[in-house]
């Protein structure tokens, strides 16, 4: 449902004219000043607010500029008020479809305005309502902390999705982005241990990706003083597991031709698997830390 706001003029008001909600900004309107804090903490559509001013029953933009005029001397009889508030109950019955409608204003126009609005069904909540003047800004002040607060968590939720949207392939190159660029914020999204557990299984990782490129440069300088003929390699290629290997036949007469280079590649064919465990680790506890990101 679309929401309107409506805010009562201000009674320290500057001698320039200038937009309606810096001409009701002052230091002597505290609570006015609070009132528009709050919608411009709330983002709230300027085009839905509207102050409301006893000075010719006028209903003002946000943004209307506004010429200074004569401050009232008395406060407004009641029959004034429920003049303002049925001109104000017109303008919003005007709108189609009917909005909610907020009031940020003082018990004289809240009472006939809170009476129009029931009788003809319209959504309204009345803010501060029962508090005293003085206590007004303060009330208004925690609204705004409120605010500050589920924005805060609005946005932690919407970098959590943003973390969640990185994990694809579950693999360690997301795993190092994840680390780089979330370690510093991982305690507001709850995966501090997540984030420690994925630095030291990268560490494991890199180092068993070195040690299986030792291996590799171990066997191909073996592997090319022994195979002038190219046969090693050829075999080779066709059997890249452990599994492969033992199950061909000609292993054995292989193993038997070319010994030390073959034992070179099985070392090798270890290295790599022990890099594919920690790739699955990773993998494992990239999908925890997914889980936590949900929570």
């Amino acid at each position: 449902m679309k929401r309107i706001s409506l805010i009562t003029e201000s009674s320290a008001r500057p001698d320039g004219a200038m937009p309606a909600y810096l001409f009701y900004q002052g230091t002597m309107s505290r609570w006015i000043n609070t009132v528009i804090k709050f919608m411009e903490c709330r983002e709230f559509p300027r085009e839905d607010i509207f102050f409301l001013s006893f000075n010719e029953y006028r209903i003002i933009g946000y943004e209307d500029i506004v010429e200074p005029y004569p401050k009232q001397k008395f406060h407004p009889r009641a029959s004034h008020a429920n003049e303002f508030a049925r001109k104000t109950l017109e303008f919003v019955l005007s709108m189609d479809p009917l909005p909610f409608v907020e009031i940020h204003a003082g018990r004289t126009l809240v009472d006939p305005l809170k009476r129009l609005f029931e009788e003809h069904g319209i959504s309204f909540r009345i803010y501060a309502d029962g508090v005293p003047l003085g206590m007004k800004p303060s009330y208004y002040e925690n609204l705004i902390e409120e605010e500050q607060d589920k924005r805060k968590l609005r946005e932690i939720q919407k970098e959590k999705w943003d973390v969640l949207s990185l994990v694809k392939k579950q693999n360690h190159h997301e795993a190092s982005e994840i680390v780089t660029r979330y370690s510093k914020r991982a305690h507001l999204y709850g995966i501090e241990k997540n984030i420690e557990e994925l630095k030291a299984l990268l560490g494991g990782f890199y180092q068993k990706q070195k040690d299986e490129k030792k291996a590799m440069r171990d066997f191909e300088l073996l592997a090319g003083e022994e195979d002038g003929s190219g046969k090693l390699i050829h075999f080779l290629k066709a059997h890249e597991s452990l599994a492969d290997l033992h199950a061909n036949a000609a292993f054995e007469e292989i193993k038997n031709q070319f010994g030390k280079s073959v034992a070179k590649y099985i070392l090798l064919l270890i290295k790599r698997n022990y890099v594919l465990l920690m790739e699955n680790k990773i993998s494992e506890a990239l999908f925890r830390t997914q889980i936590a990101l949900m929570k």
